[in-house]
């Protein structure tokens, strides 16, 4: 029985569930009352918001089984901008036409709670219809029949969402409760239309805690049983979006959506649909229709819009442009709003208007741009078709018009036909940018649609293909950018086209095409990592490519986020990594991302952690002559915004200038990401160019190809094209690039050398003469962002931020020119002319920032707004005067007409409301109202400051007693402060008011909310008029004769200043005075205070870090080099050098200002400079004196205050040795200072411990002496530093520093201290050449790597040459046969240098002919090669041919070759290239792991032993005489490396081990082993005798 009655039971339930879905069927008409709310605002009480009510009754009649008629009844709509909840709605009284469609009635389709297709006339617009939608939404219910509590994917108003239902049932009163809510976050397809948004990304890491978006929507159905089924009784609906930029939990902005739907009666009336055609009109979604066109800000009747535009324009241009007034951005937001309803007609005849009148053809052309629609973008291409637009005109509307117009295929269609229009193409730079925005266009669109078709590129893939079978460079490069602008996946197979992967031959490619391959991907990456990753980890980690194209595919890599276990597998790979410069940039890459704290890093940050312990820490230790990558990145988690940028230098030689330099920064906001700023550099080839000397010989390269002859598998290296190029990316996209190649350097130096910079100075001066004014105006809409989404109740909501600005500016120049300019101008009449130019300029700059959030139609706005207002001004005019003849220059700045409001600044958030039908009676209640402010303020307060007293202290404020409040209340802030600048006649105050929400909550966004504003006006001060303020410039003997004020000093016979001496000559009693200087000048004192010798040790944690320093310092110099600075006064017996005034010229004629005089004393090398006060009682003087002690010691007082004695501070500079390594030290003390310096000092000490662990320094908090800072610099060797900081509270170190360059010690000493001309041109040799010497028997190649070996007799060997194919020069050395001394060859440009050693001596040849050496002097008539004594030796110098000196003395030579040519040279020196991996490169590229072999490899074998060289030498391949079981088969083995033998008929008198690669086969094997037996791989390795010295029989042929 038990049994039964649960059966039973269970039946029914299953039963009263399938009952659930409302019953609307029959032929009566069911009656509701529809109530929606819709507010945006805070949720806090007492605050205003902004809203609208829709009340109306709702009847639903079925036509059909499954279809019915719904009608709204007196349909009412009330708007609200008060104080919630105090303040009531107010009705609004709809137009006509708007009441009228909204009691047409509507069709819909309605199966099992599911709501179908929507049916109306076409005469009720779609925003009618969603406000219907938003009804139906409330209808919309799956319902199950087994389940009670699930989760469905429903359909609704806003889109596909997650919905979770919950069925309860009150027996009781006898109804069933239904509950549902929808996560708006959790869509599979969400209703939005973003705008201006297109180059955002979401960054996820950002928002894992809090989201700056979300919203969910809960219903809430009350279902009572009928005789026919169930009925729904009561809906009520609560929707709620959020929005924060700020990381603060209940703080956020919020707009809320309310439904109630409460039944009211059934009626037997009948719907009468209208007599019109119902038309399907979409199903339950929102669609939307036009309302991108109206603009959030302020609402607008439109009814003619052509009139409507002209009013606009005659507001705009017809306003002056001397100040820019604060209406005018708002008032150009509003003429971009009405040409958006404008028509192509209405366009053009508003152009034909004032085409001819160029202000308002500016502002037209201005605001085109941002209008963004299909008309305006015909408009652009039928005017620029016509010829009506210039040039620079169309540039400039075409960049910004393919950011700023709406992208769909309308109009990129329209676009497609402008940028392929033969007018575009004809002209490269028009070409150029139409081509680039093009991509922009498909980017643009597929960004913001599901689907995005590749026929829209299918013109690029076609130009793909062409031009690649033309093998056209400049096109591909093209081509390659707009593909990655377009950033279509569809583009991956052309892109590979070029590079190297999946089998692709790229011979015909140059390497700047394939770099441009790889980059273009990066916009991919973002959208297929996976696809992109497939492609450049190809790329990557295949050694044989270049390391450029390598480390490009690795920066690319990373925009696709790669996963751990991938970071770290690159990671152990680059552990065999052959190129140092790939690994050095992999490795600082790394490094820097193990230092990122932002969270969009933080997974790569925790990969890169890892890897970086796998890689080998001698990596960090890598120059920054190698790739380097650097990265910088911060980010604020309560603000929710960030900032990152990225810095990559790209090197494949170790140059001095980078081979590519790629920078980005990016932004973060809220959740949302923006690469900002991306700018690369490449500069391939452009060193080169500029420094390469023309080859005007070219009958050279018969005979360097003749030598080379003898190196069979030589292989040259490709040649640099010289192409130096640069792009820009905006927002991810790139906007412009430049080639710049040999032609356009030509042109460039020809324009500086010409004559031409003269001439145009001439002109522009003439033009002065005559009078110049110019005005500009330039309106900018800075940010157009709006997120635009249907609420529940079927209204438009959105968030929007809009922002414009307009720059203005009047320039008004008149030059007087004496004596006046003839009509041919030269420079060295320009040297003596005396020209006077006066100017006027006026800037003003208006931005207006508006951030909104409500709902938008055309008929009714409701939002919360904040509104944000900069206003500057600030006139100037400037006179200046340039006598160069007398070397005066005089710049005088007159006073401007006060008062100027300098600065004003307002932001203000609001609640408005309003609707069509009183656009000028807009509702606007102001956030944090007045009111309640006041009702708990008796008055505001003005805290005023004397002039002059704006110091640190406190600024104390009087409030007047307020009563007991109701609520507590902050009071709103008014405060001026106002202080005195000195000596210009001039008061700047600023004027402060402030009142926010900060009596409800303390946080960040209650402290914005409210009004605040900033007011600084320059009004004149009390005192004598201030005719200008000038300042003057004296060179030469004349200085003193503009002095204004005598300088002099205190008398020293008064008792303070001999009691100041009797001091001093204790401290200096028994030490040794500087014969060349004297303490006392006749009877005034300058230097009144020394400095004792001082001893220093480092610190114990210095010396914990194996610091070189002792407590000694030993440099060849006692302690006399720490000895006082003796001084005098320099003025009594030379001149003034210079002279500088800077003064105030008042009516009075009353001195104000400052006197700089500077003296120069080159026999006791001393030089002061004096600084004075002129006014006539007023004795503040500052005193700087440096004076070299002696050849490694230098001191500096710097003094200042009354007389030069109140404040002071001594620099003392020392170099000399700690031991054998050369060091510095500097030591800064302070006698005195003021204690704003000192306070300052204390404040900047504690950041110090922060960036010193981001710059890798190690920091001791051991104390040090008081007021007194050292650096000490040490250098151990040549390419590292010891660098410690001591302060008076912490040391602060960092040891081995690596140096980008080798210091070179050793060529400064070799010259005379008094040769600076020699020593500075040594020190530029030696830091950006590359050097290869031998000394004794080592050989140091251009990398630093030694190596000994025997030199071959009589044999030439390459030791270093120009590898690429235009061979500029080669060095050959040969050791003879009799004294075994090394001679060296030298073929460049059209002669050949034998530089040898004969008799003790060292002779010259040129091409054969012996020259004298005494004092030899050789100069090749292009001017390009110089030949002369150098010391012991002989020097050659040709560094155009990229030599750049080539030394020879009796025991060593030395070889430079120019930074240029870094890694394109080959031989004994190498390529320097700083590969050290790869140092043994034989003549046909290959590695060999012998230096032995190597070596031999570039010697030059002979045929015959008649050979003219002597040489009786050649190289070929040896066999193995050994017998080898190789596999389990015995082998016979051939080296697959040449060994130098003699010739047959001679034999060897001396050899030398040398260790050489074998391949083996089979010794049943019949093939010829020689044929490509350098080919061959290499089976094992085996030691045998290489022949370096021959004697040859006379049957030796």
């Amino acid at each position: 029985m038990r049994t039964v009655v649960m059966a039973l039971t269970i039946a029914l339930v299953a039963s009263q569930h399938v009952n659930l879905v409302p019953e609307l069927a029959g032929t009566q008409t069911y009656v509701y009352k529809y109530e929606a709310l819709l507010f945006s605002g805070l949720h806090q009480e007492g605050l205003a918001r902004a809203g609208i009510k829709i009340d109306s009754k709702v009847s639903i009649r079925a036509v059909t089984e499954n279809t019915f008629l719904l009608k709204l009844l007196n349909p009412q709509l009330f708007e609200y901008s008060g104080i919630w909840p105090t303040d009531a709605f107010v009705a609004t009284k709809l137009s006509s036409e708007v009441a009228a469609q909204l009691q047409i009635p509507i069709k819909f389709e309605y199966t099992n709670g599911v709501v179908g297709k929507v049916f109306a006339p076409s005469v009720v617009p779609t925003t009618i219809i969603n406000l219907h939608r938003g009804i139906l939404n409330i209808f919309q219910l799956n319902l199950k029949k087994t389940q009670n509590i699930y989760e469905v994917q429903e359909d609704g108003v806003q889109g596909i969402c997650e919905t979770q239902y919950l069925i309860s049932e009150d027996e009781g009163s006898n109804h069933t409760t239904i509950t549902k809510s929808r996560d708006l976050t959790l869509c599979n397809e969400r209703i939005i239309k973003d705008v201006g948004l297109t180059y955002t990304e979401k960054c996820t890491e950002c928002q894992k805690r809090v989201k700056s978006l979300s919203g969910a929507a809960t219903y809430s159905y009350i279902m009572k049983p009928t005789p026919t089924g169930v009925m729904i009784t009561e809906a009520t609906v609560q929707e709620i979006h959020q929005f924060t930029t700020l990381y603060e939990n209940h703080d956020a902005t919020q707009m809320e959506t309310r439904q109630t739907l409460a039944f009211l009666e059934i009626m037997a009336s009948p719907i009468i649909p209208i007599s019109a055609e119902y038309l399907a009109r979409g199903a339950l979604q929102y669609e939307f229709s036009i309302e991108t066109l109206w603009s959030p800000i302020q609402l607008m009747r439109i009814s003619n819009p052509q009139a409507q535009v002209v009013d606009a324009l005659n507001h705009l241009a017809t306003k002056k442009l001397e100040e820019v007034h604060e209406d005018v951005p708002l008032k150009f937001i509003q003429l971009i709003q009405l040409m958006r309803f404008a028509s192509l007609d209405a366009i053009e005849g508003i152009w034909s208007q004032f085409k001819t009148r160029p202000n308002f053809r500016k502002w037209i052309l201005d605001a085109v741009p941002a209008v963004g629609t299909l008309a305006a973008l015909k408009f652009v291409k039928k005017t620029f078709l016509a010829g009506e637009l210039s040039f620079p005109e169309f540039t400039e509307v075409l960049l910004a018009t393919v950011h700023m117009v709406t992208a769909n295929l309308d109009t990129i269609k329209m676009y497609s036909g402008l940028a392929l229009s033969h007018k575009v193409q004809e002209t490269p730079v028009l070409r150029k940018v139409a081509m680039l925005g093009y991509g922009t266009m498909i980017a643009r669109y597929c960004s913001g649609s599901l689907e995005c078709p590749v026929e829209l590129l299918k013109p690029f893939h076609e130009i793909v293909i062409e031009a690649t079978a033309k093998a056209d460079t400049s096109e591909m490069t093209l081509i390659l950018k707009v593909l990655g602008n377009a950033g279509h996946p569809a583009s991956i197979k052309y892109i590979t086209k070029f590079l190297p992967v999946f089998g692709n031959q790229i011979l015909l490619f140059p390497m700047r095409v394939q770099v441009g391959a790889v980059l273009a991907l990066k916009v991919i990456a973002k959208k297929e990592p996976k696809l992109v990753q497939n492609v450049v980890l190809q790329i990557f980690v295949n050694k044989d490519l270049h390391p450029e194209l390598r480390m490009v595919s690795w920066i690319v890599l990373f925009e696709t986020k790669p996963n751990m276990g991938l970071v770290i597998t690159l990671a152990r790979a680059l552990q065999k990594e052959p190129n140092l410069q790939v690994a050095s940039l992999v490795y600082s890459h790394m490094k820097a991302l193990t230092r990122s704290t932002h969270p969009e890093f933080s997974l790569i940050a925790a990969a890169s952690r890892v890897a970086i312990k796998i890689l080998s820490p001698k990596l960090d230790k890598l120059s920054f002559r190698y790739s380097k990558a650097f990265l910088l990145d911060g980010y604020e988690v309560p603000l929710m915004v960030g900032a990152a940028g990225s810095a990559f230098f790209i090197n494949d030689a170790a140059t001095i200038l980078p081979r590519a330099v790629v920078t980005k920064a990016r932004a973060y906001l809220a959740g949302a990401a923006a690469d900002i700023l991306e700018v690369g550099v490449r500069t391939d080839g452009i060193q080169e160019a500029l420094l390469k000397s023309p080859f005007v010989h070219e009958d050279r390269l018969p005979r360097m190809k003749q030598v080379l002859k003898a190196l069979k598998t030589f292989k040259a290296l490709p040649n640099k094209q010289p192409l130096g190029s640069i792009y820009v990316k905006v927002l991810g996209q790139e906007i412009a690039f430049a080639n710049v190649d040999k032609a356009v350097l030509e042109q460039a130096m020809q324009l500086t050398t010409g004559g031409s910079i003269p001439e145009l100075a001439g002109e522009a001066l003439k033009a002065m003469q005559n009078g110049t004014a110019f005005q500009y105006a330039k309106p900018l809409l800075v940010a157009e962002v709006r997120h635009i989404f249907p609420s529940v109740a079927g209204v438009p909501m959105e968030f929007s931020l809009y922002a414009a600005a307009v720059a203005a500016g009047n320039l008004k120049v008149q030059a007087i020119i004496t004596p006046p300019l003839t009509e041919t101008i030269s420079v060295s009449h320009l040297m003596k002319t005396d020209v006077k130019l006066t100017a006027e300029v006026s800037p003003s700059i208006t931005l207006q920032t508006f951030a909104v959030m409500g709902l938008n139609t055309g008929f009714i706005q409701a939002a919360s707004m904040a509104k944000g207002k900069i206003h500057t001004f600030l006139p100037l005019k400037v006179e200046a005067k340039f006598d160069i003849t007398k070397a005066n220059f005089k710049i005088k700045a007159f006073p401007i007409v006060l008062p100027v409001h300098a600065l004003t600044a307002r932001f203000e958030t609001l609640a408005a409301a309003g609707n069509i039908k009183a656009v000028n009676a807009e509702r606007i209640t102001p956030i944090v109202p007045e009111t309640v402010v006041l009702k708990h303020s008796q008055e505001a307060y003005t805290s005023m400051i004397t002039p002059g007293d704006l110091s640190s202290e406190t600024i104390k404020t009087v409030m007047s007693p307020a009563e007991e409040p109701e609520l507590r209340t902050s009071v709103p802030v008014h405060k001026t402060l106002c202080s005195v600048v000195p000596h210009i006649g001039v008061d700047v105050c600023m004027e402060v008011m402030s009142c926010d929400a900060t009596f409800i909550k303390n946080t960040t966004i209650y402290n914005m909310i409210g009004q605040h504003g900033v007011h600084i006006n320059i009004v004149r001060a009390d005192g004598p008029a201030v005719e200008g303020l000038e300042l003057e410039v004296q060179l030469g003997p004349r200085a003193a004769k503009k002095l204004l004020k005598e300088i002099s000093f205190a008398d020293t016979k008064t008792p303070k200043v001999k009691a100041v001496l009797q001091k001093l000559r204790k401290v200096l009693e028994g030490e040794k005075m500087n014969k060349n200087s004297s303490f006392f000048s006749h009877n005034k004192l300058f230097y009144s205070q020394s400095t004792s010798s001082h001893s220093f040790s480092s610190s114990s944690s210095v010396r914990s870090s194996k610091s070189h320093l002792s407590k000694d310092l030993s440099s060849g110099q006692s302690s006399q080099s720490f000895k006082p600075i003796q001084s005098r006064f320099l003025g009594d017996s030379v001149p003034p050098v210079v002279a500088i005034i800077a003064r105030v010229v008042r009516v009075d004629r009353k001195l104000l200002g400052y006197q700089l005089t500077a003296y120069l004393d080159m026999p006791t090398s001393r030089v002061q400079i004096i600084v004075v006060s002129i006014a006539v009682k007023n004795n503040w003087k500052m005193c700087a004196d440096g004076v070299l002690l002696s050849k490694h010691n230098v001191g500096a007082r710097i003094a200042w205050g009354a007389e030069c004695q109140q404040y002071a501070i001594t620099i003392n500079a020392v170099t000399g040795h700690q031991g054998p390594s050369p060091m510095a030290y500097l030591k800064v003390k302070c006698e005195k200072v003021p204690t704003i310096i000192t306070n300052y000092a204390k404040s900047v000490a504690e950041y110090i411990s922060n960036a010193a662990q981001m710059t890798g320094l190690a920091i001791s908090n051991e104390k040090n002496i008081e007021r007194q800072i050292e650096l000490i610099i040490l250098v151990p060797t040549e390419r590292t530093l010891d660098i410690i900081i001591k302060t008076p509270t912490m040391t602060l170190s960092v040891l081995n520093l690596v140096l980008p360059i080798a210091l070179p010690f050793e060529a400064i000493q070799a010259y005379p201290e008094s040769d600076v001309t020699n020593i500075i041109q040594n020190l530029y040799i030696e830091t950006s050449s590359a050097k290869c010497s031998k000394v004794r028997n080592t050989l140091t190649t251009f990398n630093h790597k030694k190596h000994n070996y025997e030199i071959p007799l009589s044999c030439y060997q390459v030791l270093v040459q120009d590898c690429t194919s235009e061979h500029k020069f080669i060095v050959l050395i040969k050791k003879d046969d009799v004294f075994e001394h090394e001679d060296l060859n030298i073929k460049v440009a059209d002669i050949d240098v034998d530089i040898y050693h004969q008799k003790s001596a060292v002779k010259v040849k040129m091409n054969g002919i012996e020259i004298p050496t005494n004092n030899i002097s050789y100069q090749h008539p292009t001017g390009t090669i110089r030949i002369e004594q150098k010391g012991q030796g002989i020097a050659l110098y040709a560094p155009g041919h990229g030599l750049q000196e080539v030394y020879y003395t009796s025991d060593q030579w030395m070889v430079y070759v120019v930074d240029w040519m870094k890694g394109q040279t080959c031989g004994l020196c190498g390529k320097a290239d700083g590969e050290i991996r790869q140092e043994y490169t034989t003549p046909s590229g290959d590695l060999t792991k012998s230096s032995v072999s190597f070596a031999h490899s570039w010697v030059l074998p002979v045929e015959s032993c008649r050979d003219a060289s002597q040489c009786h030498m050649k190289l070929e391949s040896e066999k193995l005489e050994k017998q080898v079981i190789l596999n389990g088969q015995e082998s016979k083995c051939y080296s697959v490396e040449p060994v130098l033998r003699c010739l047959p008929g001679c034999v060897p008198i001396r050899t030398t081990p040398v260790t050489i690669g074998y391949h083996c086969m089979s010794t049943d094997t019949n093939l010829n082993m020689f044929d490509g037996i350098y080919e061959k791989s290499v089976d094992l390795r085996e030691t045998t005798d290489a022949h370096v010295a021959c004697r040859c029989t006379e049957q030796c042929a």
